[in-house]
């Protein structure tokens, strides 16, 4: 805690002036002024004294110039008062100090919340939002140099008579690239997708660090070491180069950086000089508890941008699905002349749609539930935690709400597609009777198949097996109970089909059935969205340990 020089009131750390104030007298003090009284050598080179939190539930820890005792736990949402110590802290090379208030913060969250119509009315409960707190989340922030002279091969081609002539030339220039700024979070606790969503960070203004900085604010304490994304920051690197490289009229001209060569010249530009510097920036974090889960909402505290995880509410989606089901009702029968084969095969499209979505779903959550898509917490596990900066982790499966413009809006856009798409185009790209079982059947075939290549190739110490196991990513076990409803509805579909039976009756019964169990799928996809949205409670203290089982 600072004391005013004037009144000895708290001195706290102003957004909007970027200066220590003081409450009560209004006295403005420069933040790098306390900061120059301890260079006679009052704390040990490198580190600074802080008040250490520790949250007796969940052992996560934040650290704070504040001495008043926090009473909400931010990574799992206990409300109780933290267990406070005085420790000292590595001071990171730089900060980023909050330029959005909590009252920006609160503006941004409301308005992401507004087009998240499903979300539960807790969400936007008044007493929640409060309880953002802005954080420090630290970053190590990668920089990567390359001054020197390569050699790469490049080739033209060209025809003589019946031959084709290729020429080999070895290229060589003087490469000067220099990358600065690439961030990823130094915290196991602070999720790689949230990271991500809320980047990028204008790295230009950031600032010496001063523990004065956190005056007023938090700060969570990093555990995670450089080298976790040290290759993935150096392959963007080597990407980007490579494409201007590729650019330059020379290297046009001779063919460089294609086929074998694009190896060579990868390697070629590989940076010389690398760094990694520890920086703290700033992030409005919220935590939202419900049960034995809990998800997290942030936002950036220098842009505003905000992400979250949004649950659903069932019964919002069911109000909002029988509402409308009224205009669908009627526009299809405007649009379509509806027969009884047609409504078997529609239901038929649905249930397979729901197990493609579902089986990705539950990828997903295997992956989430074990940390194998998030490289931070993976790389402190035991069996990563060895300092091997050659590690890589396999490639997360893609969750169809993760990216864009929300989950919410994603699942309004998903549940129109679902609906209008297969209604109006089934019927007259798959056809009737036998024929159209035949499609259907070809259709599985074709996407199973593309999973199973896609999932060949996904790398990662589990990849190579996971192409031989069914549904393109392996837990066949895991993913058996909730696969076999939809598939049930498709069997079913497929025996009417086949028979032919002459009274509509069957066609009918078996599409409610068929339409039942797509119904019964769809309430699955908003559990395991609800699974994918929400987190297992943090184990912080016991880091790698309770949450692998």
């Amino acid at each position: 805690m600072y004391e005013c020089p004037n009144c000895a009131g708290n001195l706290k750390f102003n957004i909007a002036r970027q200066q220590l104030h003081c409450e009560y007298c209004d006295t403005q003090v420069d933040p790098y002024s306390f900061h120059k009284e301890k260079d006679a050598g009052e704390e040990p080179p490198g580190e600074y004294e802080a008040t250490v939190f520790t949250c007796p539930q969940c052992g996560g820890e934040i650290v704070s110039e504040d001495t008043t005792a926090a009473t909400f736990c931010s990574f799992c949402g206990a409300a109780a008062i933290l267990d406070s110590r005085i420790s000292k802290k590595r001071c990171p090379e730089y900060i980023i100090p909050f330029t959005k208030t909590k009252e920006d913060c609160k503006a941004a969250y409301g308005k992401m919340l507004r087009r998240a119509i499903f979300a539960p009315k807790e969400l936007k409960d008044e007493n929640l939002i409060e309880k953002f707190r802005g954080i420090y989340m630290p970053y190590w922030v990668y920089s990567f140099e390359k001054k020197e002279k390569i050699a790469f091969p490049g080739k033209k081609t060209h025809r003589k008579g019946d031959y084709l002539i290729i020429d080999h030339y070895m290229l060589d220039c003087q490469v000067e690239e220099a990358y600065q700024g690439l961030a990823y979070d130094a915290s196991s606790a602070f999720s790689d997708s949230l990271s991500g969503a809320i980047a990028p960070f204008d790295l230009k203004r950031r600032k010496d660090f001063t523990p004065s900085f956190l005056s007023g604010f938090y700060a969570d304490t990093n555990d995670v070491e450089k080298y976790a994304y040290l290759s993935e920051a150096e392959d963007i690197v080597l990407q980007d180069a490579g494409r201007v490289l590729a650019k330059d009229p020379v290297c046009r001209k001779y063919h460089a950086g294609q086929g074998e060569g694009a190896y060579i010249l990868r390697n070629a530009l590989r940076p010389s000089d690398q760094s990694a510097e520890l920086s703290l920036l700033p992030v409005w974090f919220l935590s939202y508890r419900n049960g034995e889960r809990i998800s997290y909402a942030v936002v950036n505290g220098q842009t505003g941008r905000a992400a979250a995880d949004l649950p659903v509410d069932g019964k919002k989606y069911l109000a909002g699905s029988f509402l409308l089901a009224i205009p669908l009702f009627f526009l299809l029968n405007l649009l379509l002349t509806i027969t009884p084969g047609k409504i078997l095969m529609i239901a038929a499209l649905l249930a397979f749609l729901c197990i493609l979505i579902s089986n990705r779903q539950i990828s997903h959550i295997l992956d989430r539930e074990s940390g194998a898509d998030d490289k931070g917490l993976a790389s402190i596990r035991s069996d990563f935690g060895t300092g091997n900066s050659g590690w890589q982790r396999r490639k997360p499966v893609s969750n169809l709400w993760d990216d864009g413009i929300g989950k919410m809006l994603l699942i309004m856009i998903l549940f129109l597609v679902t609906t209008l798409i297969p209604a109006l185009l089934a019927p007259v790209i798959v056809g009737g009777g036998v024929w159209g079982i035949f499609g259907i059947m070809a259709v599985m075939a074709v996407v199973l198949s593309m999973n199973r290549v896609a999932s060949a190739f996904s790398g990662g110490r589990r990849g190579r097996n996971l192409g031989k196991k069914a549904f393109g990513g392996g837990h066949f076990r895991e993913k058996r109970p909730v696969l076999i409803k939809p598939f049930g509805g498709i069997v079913l579909a497929a025996v009417i089909l086949i028979i032919d039976p002459v009274s509509d009756w069957f066609y009918y019964i078996g599409a409610f059935a068929c339409m039942g169990t797509v119904l019964w799928a769809i309430m699955d996809i908003i559990k395991q969205h609800n699974m994918l949205a929400t987190r297992k409670l943090p184990q912080l203290n016991k880091r790698g340990g309770d949450e692998i089982a």
